[in-house]
């Protein structure tokens, strides 16, 4: 079958490095991708493009880029028919870095693609009879797909037209590799100006992987290996195997909420013991810094707060009374919790019954409005009752 396009060899050199200006240009300006696909279109002669960011396993479009493909028609793809292409169980054998021509390089012949569900239901009523294909760009979580389709008349993309298309991979390779380097900075230095701006208390930031990836001023002489707390091979540890096991999963908790964005009743407050001092607290927050990036996992990010009574954080008690109009007794519970993590020992220190302890809490939780224990220390560690 001979093609009617015209040769990609007698096109223009400049039009392939106005091409390589267009894949460079998406790194800063996401947008841009959209632009890049009607280029490509229009040096190609052809009649439509997609750029699908499917999971690793290139099963599932998480993503899509499209041009020329009618909104109805793309979402009937990505809920059926991209499992459906008689090209697709052979791609993903194909080696990746390298764009296809459905028409040359697959064993699907195209009389036998013109008897499929794919033709017929789907590509056939938008005139979609030749394509170019493949995986531009794969990671430890995504797979990045391209797709540029030619009508029956405009013909089949031939050798040279698919060298021609080749010659750009690993420019949108590189591409995808800096903007994700960049929208990594970006994200750590926003989560770590979000977490900064939260607590007026020192603080470590985990990344996605659980790993320090920021200590702030003040951290380091309370987890500098000490026989409680540690960061050892960039992991905060608690020596306590309870405790310990506590913490990693509240640190798992606080990122799925970072990721999901789904914050309401994230996040937490845990006890590392010290005996013979006061128990150093920690807050561990999630942080979702809202950087928009096209491929890669979401960008979540989890701060852990440190409060130490040795520290001298004080708490002013009259100032808390009259601030959430609580009475003698809810206060004296009150400041115990900020010393104390443990409502039987609350009971002991304040001299009362473990119930009475419970119904001041359920009161101060009323009062202050907040909903947990892990609320209420923030209230008390960084509100107004704090002394300055």
């Amino acid at each position: 079958m001979a093609t009617t396009n015209q040769s990609l060899k007698e096109k223009p050199i400049h039009a392939q490095g106005r091409l390589i200006e267009s894949i460079y240009r998406t790194v800063g300006e996401p947008g841009a991708w959209h632009g890049l696909l009607r280029e490509l279109v229009a040096v190609t002669n052809s009649r439509s493009a997609r750029l699908l960011v499917m999971n690793r396993e290139a099963t599932r479009v998480t993503f899509s880029i499209k041009l020329n493909i009618d909104d109805n028609y793309h979402r009937q793809y990505v809920e059926h028919y991209v499992n459906a292409c008689p090209w697709r169980p052979e791609l993903r054998m194909m080696r990746p870095g390298r764009l296809y021509s459905t028409y040359l390089h697959f064993s699907c012949a195209q009389p036998n693609f013109y008897r499929t569900e794919f033709f017929n239901d789907w590509a056939r009523p938008q005139n979609i009879h030749h394509g170019v294909c493949g995986t531009v760009y794969r990671d430890a979580s995504s797979s990045v797909q391209m797709l540029i389709q030619r009508t029956r008349g405009q013909g089949y993309y031939t050798e040279a037209e698919t060298a021609f298309l080749n010659d750009l991979v690993p420019h949108i390779q590189q591409s995808f590799l800096i903007a994700g380097q960049l929208a990594n900075t970006r994200a750590q230095s926003e989560a770590t100006a979000i977490a900064a701006g939260c607590e007026p208390l020192p603080f470590l930031l985990l990344d996605r992987s659980l790993r320090v990836t920021y200590s702030s001023p003040g951290v380091e002489e309370l987890v500098a290996d000490g026989p409680w707390l540690g960061v050892r091979n960039n992991r905060l540890l608690i020596t306590d195997e309870l405790q310990n096991r506590r913490l990693q999963r509240l640190l798992r908790q606080c990122l799925t909420a970072a990721d999901t964005r789904i914050f309401r009743n994230s996040g937490g407050t845990l006890a590392v013991p010290r005996p013979g001092d006061p128990d150093l607290q920690l807050l561990v927050r999630p942080v979702h810094p809202d950087v928009p990036a096209l491929i890669g996992p979401p960008s979540g990010y989890v701060a852990v707060y440190f409060y130490d009574p040795e520290a001298r954080i004080e708490i002013d008690q009259e100032r808390l009374r009259e601030l959430y109009s609580l009475s003698e007794a809810e206060t004296r519970v009150a400041m115990a919790m900020v010393d104390i993590p443990d409502s039987a020992e609350v009971a002991n220190r304040c001299a009362i019954s473990l119930h009475t302890v419970r119904s001041h809490i359920k009161a101060i939780f009323s009062k202050t409005g907040t909903h947990s224990r892990a609320d209420l220390m923030k209230r008390l560690l960084t509100g107004p009752a704090r002394r300055r």
